[in-house]
Protein backbone atom coordinates (compact mmCIF):
# COMPACT_ATOMS: atom_id res chain seq x y z
CA UNK A 1 0.00 0.00 0.00
CA UNK A 2 1.53 3.11 -1.13
CA UNK A 3 1.66 6.50 0.93
CA UNK A 4 -1.37 8.14 -1.32
CA UNK A 5 -3.48 5.36 -0.95
CA UNK A 6 -2.87 5.27 3.01
CA UNK A 7 -3.67 9.09 3.18
CA UNK A 8 -6.80 8.62 1.39
CA UNK A 9 -7.95 6.03 3.82
CA UNK A 10 -6.52 8.27 6.62
CA UNK A 11 -8.86 11.06 5.57
CA UNK A 12 -12.26 8.75 4.58
CA UNK A 13 -11.85 7.64 8.05
CA UNK A 14 -11.42 11.06 9.36
CA UNK A 15 -14.11 12.12 7.38
CA UNK A 16 -16.63 9.07 8.62
CA UNK A 17 -15.44 10.14 12.23
CA UNK A 18 -16.33 13.57 11.61
CA UNK A 19 -20.13 12.60 9.83
CA UNK A 20 -20.87 10.48 13.13
CA UNK A 21 -19.60 12.82 15.26
CA UNK A 22 -22.09 15.40 13.79
CA UNK A 23 -24.83 13.05 13.79
CA UNK A 24 -24.35 12.16 17.46
CA UNK A 25 -24.70 15.92 17.93
CA UNK A 26 -27.82 16.82 15.64
CA UNK A 27 -29.68 13.60 17.16
CA UNK A 28 -28.66 15.11 21.21
CA UNK A 29 -30.37 18.38 20.17
CA UNK A 30 -33.04 16.55 18.89
CA UNK A 31 -33.43 14.57 21.72
CA UNK A 32 -33.07 17.18 24.22
CA UNK A 33 -35.50 19.40 22.75
CA UNK A 34 -38.26 16.28 22.20
CA UNK A 35 -37.91 16.01 26.14
CA UNK A 36 -38.58 19.63 26.73
CA UNK A 37 -41.65 19.31 24.64
CA UNK A 38 -42.77 15.83 26.05
CA UNK A 39 -42.51 17.34 29.57
CA UNK A 40 -45.08 19.66 28.89
CA UNK A 41 -47.59 17.12 28.08
CA UNK A 42 -47.67 14.75 31.23
CA UNK A 43 -49.26 11.86 29.40
CA UNK A 44 -48.55 8.01 29.80
CA UNK A 45 -47.08 8.06 26.61
CA UNK A 46 -44.89 10.96 27.08
CA UNK A 47 -43.63 9.47 30.23
CA UNK A 48 -43.07 6.24 28.18
CA UNK A 49 -40.79 8.37 25.81
CA UNK A 50 -39.13 9.73 29.02
CA UNK A 51 -38.10 6.22 30.54
CA UNK A 52 -36.77 4.95 26.98
CA UNK A 53 -34.93 8.26 26.55
CA UNK A 54 -33.58 8.12 29.90
CA UNK A 55 -32.33 4.05 29.59
CA UNK A 56 -30.72 5.33 26.24
CA UNK A 57 -28.44 8.38 27.26
CA UNK A 58 -27.64 6.30 30.56
CA UNK A 59 -26.08 3.74 27.51
CA UNK A 60 -24.57 5.27 24.89
CA UNK A 61 -25.58 8.36 22.43
CA UNK A 62 -26.63 6.03 19.23
CA UNK A 63 -28.41 7.82 16.30
CA UNK A 64 -30.16 5.41 14.66
CA UNK A 65 -31.88 4.55 18.08
CA UNK A 66 -32.22 7.97 18.83
CA UNK A 67 -33.66 8.87 15.52
CA UNK A 68 -36.30 5.85 15.95
CA UNK A 69 -37.48 6.93 19.79
CA UNK A 70 -38.26 10.32 18.45
CA UNK A 71 -40.17 9.06 15.64
CA UNK A 72 -42.00 6.30 17.48
CA UNK A 73 -43.02 9.25 19.64
CA UNK A 74 -44.08 12.04 17.77
CA UNK A 75 -46.20 9.45 15.15
CA UNK A 76 -48.17 8.67 18.41
CA UNK A 77 -48.91 12.01 19.74
CA UNK A 78 -49.41 13.96 16.13
CA UNK A 79 -52.88 12.82 16.00
CA UNK A 80 -53.35 14.05 19.52
CA UNK A 81 -52.24 17.50 19.15
CA UNK A 82 -54.43 19.95 16.93
CA UNK A 83 -51.95 21.64 14.83
CA UNK A 84 -49.89 18.63 13.95
CA UNK A 85 -53.34 16.06 12.96
CA UNK A 86 -53.87 15.62 9.79
CA UNK A 87 -57.46 14.11 10.25
CA UNK A 88 -60.07 15.36 7.94
CA UNK A 89 -62.36 16.95 10.86
CA UNK A 90 -62.83 19.97 8.83
CA UNK A 91 -65.25 17.88 6.74
CA UNK A 92 -67.92 14.93 7.22
CA UNK A 93 -69.84 12.24 4.56
CA UNK A 94 -73.35 13.58 3.73
CA UNK A 95 -74.58 9.94 3.68
CA UNK A 96 -73.66 6.25 4.67
CA UNK A 97 -73.87 3.98 2.14
CA UNK A 98 -71.13 2.81 -1.05
CA UNK A 99 -70.03 5.01 -4.06
CA UNK A 100 -71.13 3.71 -7.53
CA UNK A 101 -69.80 5.96 -9.49
CA UNK A 102 -66.31 7.36 -9.30
CA UNK A 103 -65.38 11.19 -9.86
CA UNK A 104 -63.22 11.38 -13.15
CA UNK A 105 -63.89 10.55 -16.63
CA UNK A 106 -66.24 7.15 -17.02
CA UNK A 107 -66.45 5.14 -19.68
CA UNK A 108 -70.09 3.19 -21.11
CA UNK A 109 -70.12 1.35 -24.18
CA UNK A 110 -71.52 3.78 -26.20
CA UNK A 111 -70.59 6.83 -24.76
CA UNK A 112 -68.26 8.87 -22.12
CA UNK A 113 -68.53 11.48 -19.95
CA UNK A 114 -66.57 13.62 -17.04
CA UNK A 115 -68.18 12.63 -13.49
CA UNK A 116 -67.62 16.23 -11.68
CA UNK A 117 -68.63 14.18 -8.63
CA UNK A 118 -69.26 11.06 -7.06
CA UNK A 119 -72.67 9.26 -6.78
CA UNK A 120 -73.85 7.45 -3.19
CA UNK A 121 -76.02 4.00 -2.49
CA UNK A 122 -76.99 5.45 0.70
CA UNK A 123 -78.16 3.58 3.51
CA UNK A 124 -80.02 6.35 5.04
CA UNK A 125 -82.69 9.17 3.57
CA UNK A 126 -81.07 11.80 5.71
CA UNK A 127 -78.22 14.52 3.55
CA UNK A 128 -75.93 16.08 5.68
CA UNK A 129 -74.42 18.97 5.04
CA UNK A 130 -70.50 18.00 5.09
CA UNK A 131 -69.55 21.79 6.18
CA UNK A 132 -70.55 24.77 7.45
CA UNK A 133 -71.59 27.67 5.03
CA UNK A 134 -74.65 29.15 3.38
CA UNK A 135 -76.74 27.65 1.02
CA UNK A 136 -77.00 30.08 -2.04
CA UNK A 137 -79.41 28.29 -4.23
CA UNK A 138 -82.11 25.57 -4.78
CA UNK A 139 -83.55 24.29 -7.97
CA UNK A 140 -84.27 21.94 -10.21
CA UNK A 141 -82.31 20.60 -13.87
CA UNK A 142 -82.18 17.93 -16.00
CA UNK A 143 -78.79 16.32 -14.56
CA UNK A 144 -79.19 16.77 -10.99
CA UNK A 145 -82.86 16.79 -10.71
CA UNK A 146 -83.23 18.61 -7.48
CA UNK A 147 -80.84 20.17 -5.74
CA UNK A 148 -78.89 22.31 -3.31
CA UNK A 149 -75.31 24.58 -3.19
CA UNK A 150 -73.99 25.78 -0.12
CA UNK A 151 -71.40 27.99 -0.13
CA UNK A 152 -68.51 27.29 2.32
CA UNK A 153 -65.52 29.81 1.80
CA UNK A 154 -64.36 29.71 -1.78
CA UNK A 155 -66.19 26.18 -2.54
CA UNK A 156 -69.02 25.56 -3.60
CA UNK A 157 -70.43 22.16 -2.56
CA UNK A 158 -73.60 20.78 -4.74
CA UNK A 159 -76.12 18.08 -3.29
CA UNK A 160 -78.19 16.44 -6.32
CA UNK A 161 -80.51 13.82 -6.83
CA UNK A 162 -82.52 15.34 -3.67
CA UNK A 163 -86.21 13.71 -3.21
CA UNK A 164 -86.77 16.83 -0.46
CA UNK A 165 -85.30 19.90 0.96
CA UNK A 166 -85.05 21.26 4.28
CA UNK A 167 -83.34 24.60 3.97
CA UNK A 168 -83.97 27.66 2.04
CA UNK A 169 -81.63 30.10 0.36
CA UNK A 170 -80.02 32.51 2.32
CA UNK A 171 -79.86 29.59 5.42
CA UNK A 172 -76.81 29.54 7.35
CA UNK A 173 -75.84 25.53 8.23
CA UNK A 174 -73.22 24.25 10.06
CA UNK A 175 -71.42 21.12 9.72
CA UNK A 176 -73.15 17.65 10.15
CA UNK A 177 -76.56 19.74 9.69
CA UNK A 178 -79.35 17.32 8.26
CA UNK A 179 -80.19 19.70 5.19
CA UNK A 180 -82.69 17.52 2.75
CA UNK A 181 -83.69 13.83 2.57
CA UNK A 182 -83.29 11.22 -0.14
CA UNK A 183 -85.89 9.14 -2.02
CA UNK A 184 -86.30 5.98 -0.15
CA UNK A 185 -86.67 4.21 -3.58
CA UNK A 186 -83.92 5.28 -4.75
CA UNK A 187 -81.28 6.67 -2.36
CA UNK A 188 -79.15 7.45 -4.48
CA UNK A 189 -76.87 11.03 -3.96
CA UNK A 190 -74.98 13.12 -6.27
CA UNK A 191 -72.45 15.38 -5.14
CA UNK A 192 -70.07 17.76 -6.05
CA UNK A 193 -67.30 20.02 -4.75
CA UNK A 194 -66.11 23.11 -7.05
CA UNK A 195 -63.06 25.66 -6.38
CA UNK A 196 -62.05 28.61 -8.18
CA UNK A 197 -64.18 27.49 -11.17
CA UNK A 198 -62.50 24.05 -11.16
CA UNK A 199 -64.45 20.61 -9.66
CA UNK A 200 -63.00 19.12 -7.20
CA UNK A 201 -62.90 15.44 -6.05
CA UNK A 202 -65.17 15.14 -3.31
CA UNK A 203 -63.47 11.66 -1.75
CA UNK A 204 -60.72 13.74 -0.76
CA UNK A 205 -62.72 15.46 1.94
CA UNK A 206 -64.38 12.97 3.64
CA UNK A 207 -64.62 9.29 3.65
CA UNK A 208 -67.63 7.00 2.81
CA UNK A 209 -68.51 4.51 5.81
Amino acid sequence: MNKITRKRIKLQRKENLNKKLALQVLFSIVLVGAVIFTKQLDTDLSKQFLNATNEIMTESIRPKEIGNSVKEFFSGVAGKIPFMSNNKTEYVAPVSGKVYQNYGMVKGEDSSFYNHGIDIVSNTQSIRSVSGGKVTQIGNNDKLSNYIVIEDGDRLIIYGQIHQSFVKEGDKVSKGDIIGALNEESMNLHIEVWEDGESVNPAKLFKIN
